[in-house]
């Protein structure tokens, strides 16, 4: 296990334990199992189910994010630019806190049933996995990505879907592969700037690899798959066909990334603008799903999930 050495410049307690949740991301990370539980609803066009569990499972998520990334902390000791928040020396005894929040997290999940809390602890065990010195998936070409993209890409979505209560459809599970494309898409970019400090690192990630302009192009291929997945289906009438109304946004970001990779040397602050934009396309894309969602309620059209060409009954 890594000593955690108090540094000269080492913060109060309560505040370098804030920062190194990185409640800048935080909501990014709450997103995911939200989006499962508001999906399942969008898809069967229901209204709100257990609100409660829901509740009990972002709070879950909640200590699960800040469990991890207070392990993760111990594991990397930052030394250059950090994409969500400043950096922040690690404090004494964070081992501690990061292992109470990750028990802490199964604990409060277990009122939203027993599938949730075992896909919690799944994430927990994924999370020690990742970051702890003595197995360091992190620092692996193959296992890092992967508990990135099983961890938020699959179980997270998984779990808010689960409290929704129900059944799988043909379309939910092409959701859910175009947004597990999104995540690794969004974990490769977020490591496009970090070639020299995970080489310095001794770590074996893509980026320190094979460099940056590799890894921000891998980053760009699954964005466009995830879209041209998504915009493709919507034409099919699968999903609403006013996504395509955010396509100059998809143009946006795509050309973002393709700037970075011909200009690496932007470093985080490119990786932020990735972010900023893809964060800015998500929501433009609910955004209008819930306003052709409006718009059949009002006009007497099935709502949601059930107002296009293809729906769970099998219309269309």
């Amino acid at each position: 296990m890594a000593t955690e050495v108090a540094t000269d410049d080492a913060l109060p307690l309560p505040l370098a334990l804030w920062r190194l949740a990185r409640p800048a991301g935080m909501p990014l990370v709450l997103a995911l199992p939200f989006t499962g539980y508001v999906y399942g609803h969008w898809e069967w066009g229901l209204d709100a189910e257990n609100p409660s569990d829901i509740g009990w499972l972002l709070l879950g998520w909640f200590l699960l994010s800040a469990g991890t990334l207070w392990l993760n902390a111990t594991l990397d000791r930052d030394d250059g630019e950090v994409l969500m928040g400043p950096r922040t020396p690690v404090p004494r005894g964070l081992t501690g806190w990061a292992a109470a929040a990750l028990g802490a997290s199964v604990l409060v999940t277990v009122p939203a049933g027993l599938v949730p809390t075992v896909i919690v602890a799944t994430c927990v065990a994924l999370a020690v996995a990742y970051s702890a010195p003595a197995t360091a998936w992190k620092a692996h070409p193959v296992l890092g990505p992967v508990v990135n993209v099983l961890g938020y890409g699959v179980l997270s979505p998984l779990a808010g879907w689960w409290v929704a209560d129900v059944p799988p459809t043909r379309r939910a599970v092409a959701t859910a592969v175009l947004l597990a494309c999104w995540v690794a898409a969004t974990y490769y970019g977020a490591q496009g700037f970090q070639a020299e400090e995970d080489r310095h690192r001794g770590y074996r990630t893509l980026v320190a690899v094979h460099g940056e302009r590799v890894t921000i192009g891998v980053a760009r291929a699954l964005y466009a798959t995830s879209m041209a997945g998504l915009l493709g289906l919507a034409a099919l009438g699968w999903y609403p066909r006013a996504l395509w109304l955010g396509l100059p946004l998809v143009v946006a970001l795509d050309r973002h990334l393709a700037g970075w990779a011909a200009h690496p040397e932007r470093g985080a602050a490119a990786a932020r603008g990735m972010l900023r934009r893809a964060t800015l396309l998500a929501l433009t894309l609910i955004a209008l799903a819930v306003a052709q969602h409006l718009w059949d309620i009002f006009h007497g059209a099935p709502p949601a999930g059930l107002g296009t060409a293809w729906t769970p009954q099998g219309r269309g």
